[in-house]
């Protein structure tokens, strides 16, 4: 309930008790009180913005534009895309958690939201007490790759290898900080051994850096490599996820290649500004799961490697405290930092 509501009732209450003394503002308070009702349940009245804290073309951005349609008959509302790109996503964040919680301006997060604060990273937040939590709209792993010619043979060769020379194999991502960078670094711990990291500036260039020997592995999103690998130039070692990935159904997971607990994958979430309120949060929830339950859509976003997950505002506030629990033991253990 707002300041005006509550304002209105505690008028509306006087004016039962003293009709002659606040007869005027009885009247006053009743008609703020039907306003702010009305004004609430005519939610959406205007257009509806999706804030993606990254440039065009990017995951986060696809999945936005895909999902802006349906949301938009969902909601009776034009749903406009809009790219607030910066400082590795936190000058969207940061806009939209600045926001009026009216539920107008949401934001499309990667993985990046539960990992920023923990990396210290510049005007980062707190994806716990800084948001209001929508939906989890799905994710995908990343595989493990090297070349065809290594003589990395396969997973347990690669461990066998690097417990035998620890910092001695090198392994490429998209960049300091990045989840493919988490997801090895997270091997590590699990496997108790030692990759040594080479950062590049984003999947493509670092699936290059294996593919020419650069680095002996790459660290990187399905979506980057899957060409790579259909195309016999990389092999994929292990793949992140909790189950296999349909392109890549003779690659183990983590846990199938004997490395418990040690799954990753680049998320994608709806969020909100903190302190939205419930009907508005529970109407986006439903419009956005709705959405994302048409299997067209769904395998239209599956052919670009994105898995729907789907789930509302509990599962994605849960998820949250997991991932950040999980990341923030990873970043301390590894004594990780992006200066």
């Amino acid at each position: 309930m707002t300041i005006a509501t509550t304002r209105a009732w505690r008028l509306a209450r006087r004016a039962v008790r003293e009709p002659a003394r606040v007869a005027a503002a009885g009247t006053v308070a009743l008609a703020i009180l039907l306003s702010a009702i009305s004004a609430r349940a005519a939610f959406p009245d205007r257009p509806v913005r999706l804030i993606v804290p990254f440039a065009p073309g990017g995951a986060s951005d696809l999945i936005a534009r895909v999902l802006s349609s349906p949301l938009s008959q969902e909601l009776g509302q034009p749903v406009i895309v809009e790219n607030h790109a910066g400082a590795n996503g936190n000058v969207g964040i940061a806009y939209v958690a600045n926001s009026d919680p009216d539920g107008y301006k949401l934001l499309v997060a990667s993985s990046v939201i539960f990992v920023n604060q923990l990396l210290k990273r510049p005007d980062s937040r707190d994806p716990e007490k800084d948001f209001t939590p929508i939906a989890d709209l799905g994710g995908s792993p990343d595989a493990l790759v090297t070349r065809t010619e290594s003589p990395i043979v396969d997973f347990a060769d690669l461990i066998k290898r690097a417990k035998a020379n620890p910092g001695h194999i090198t392994f490429s991502s998209p960049g300091i900080g990045s989840i493919s960078q988490l997801g090895v670094e997270l091997l590590d711990l699990r496997a108790g051994i030692e990759l040594t990291h080479v950062p590049f500036t984003g999947a493509g260039p670092a699936a290059q850096a294996a593919l020419a020997g650069t680095t002996d592995l790459a660290g990187v999103n399905i979506s980057a490599v899957m060409p790579l690998i259909k195309a016999g130039k990389l092999r994929a070692l292990v793949q992140t996820g909790a189950k296999r990935w349909f392109e890549l159904a003779d690659t183990p997971t983590m846990e199938e290649a004997g490395i418990a607990n040690a799954e990753s994958e680049t998320l994608q979430v709806l969020l909100g500004p903190q302190n939205m309120p419930g009907e508005i949060t529970d109407r986006l929830s439903k419009a956005v799961v709705k959405a994302l339950a048409a299997p067209e859509l769904r395998e239209q976003l599956l052919k670009t490697g994105f898995a729907v997950s789907g789930t509302g505002s509990a599962e994605l506030k849960q998820l949250t405290s997991r991932e950040v629990a999980k990341w923030r033991d990873v970043i301390a253990e590894a004594k990780l930092t992006v200066n």
